[in-house]
């Protein structure tokens, strides 16, 4: 199968030449041969969700980097935008992991907002089933220093919750706690 524009097609030189490319691109993935796991690659390692709440972006860019990471060692990771996780998800979820920044006066990111209020809320489900680790991002400069990372870990274990992996907060250098953190949650992971 090779996808071709028409000679009919109204482009320019310069768009047929793009969308050649663009198509051929389409084309060779299409067509390239299934990835096969490497046997030096575990295959039965544990489902695991990544909820990410952040206001710029680097939450998120870290939720994928921790899944590229725990995909790496056989796990089988799933990233959210934590705006999508409802306290129905969570009663259904094993494994999950959290990763957020902290808002203005110690609120959490928009996109995390309505899950916080859902497990700071009275009638919030009971989670003896889930095994949790949150990562913190924040600045130190401000007061209330990764305070939404920090009222998610201590509102997750108040709700039964089992911390599988130490909480840890990063403080504007993300690098060096993030590395830390992703080795304690592999090790979580780890077969006994």
């Amino acid at each position: 199968m090779n996808l071709t524009i028409p000679d009919n097609a109204p482009f320019t030189n310069n768009q047929r030449m793009w969308l050649k490319g663009f198509l051929d691109g389409i084309t060779s993935t299409i067509l390239a041969p299934p990835l096969v796991p490497s046997s030096s690659v575990p295959t039965a390692g544990y489902p695991l969700t990544i909820a990410w709440g952040s206001q710029t972006g680097t939450c998120e860019t870290l939720a994928k980097k921790a899944a590229k990471s725990l995909a790496a060692n056989g796990h089988i990771p799933t990233v959210l935008n934590m705006q999508l996780i409802s306290a129905e998800i969570l009663t259904t979820t094993q494994r999950l992991l959290i990763i957020t920044s902290t808002y203005g006066d110690g609120e959490p990111p928009d996109n995390a907002a309505a899950l916080h209020a859902v497990l700071h809320s009275a009638d919030a489900p009971q989670l003896p089933s889930l095994h949790y680790s949150v990562l913190a991002l924040g600045d130190s400069s401000y007061p209330d220093f990764c305070k939404c990372g920090r009222d998610f870990d201590e509102r997750l274990a108040a709700l039964g919750a089992s911390r599988s992996a130490p909480y840890i907060e990063c403080d504007v250098d993300y690098d060096s706690p993030f590395a830390e953190w992703i080795t304690a949650v592999g090790a979580f992971l780890a077969p006994a």
